[in-house]
């Protein structure tokens, strides 16, 4: 399967189920600041990146800040 060229675009196609922010939105901790990396939850709902284990927030979108 070839692998999407950008993972985190792939990703934020969908709502997460497990921080509850809409597509288009990276994912969240709990204190509200973008997480270092997606929710697996979430990016298993992208075939491509099924046997990923861990799909990192590009610096672009600032994780760590609120």
């Amino acid at each position: 399967m070839p692998e999407p060229a950008e993972p985190a675009a792939a990703v934020e196609q969908f709502d997460c189920p497990t921080c509850e922010v809409p597509a288009g939105s990276t994912c969240r901790t709990r204190g509200g600041k973008v997480a270092l990396k997606y929710h697996p939850p979430r990016f298993m709902l992208v075939p491509q990146l099924r046997a990923e284990l861990e799909v990192k927030t590009p610096a672009g979108r600032g994780p760590g800040r609120a």
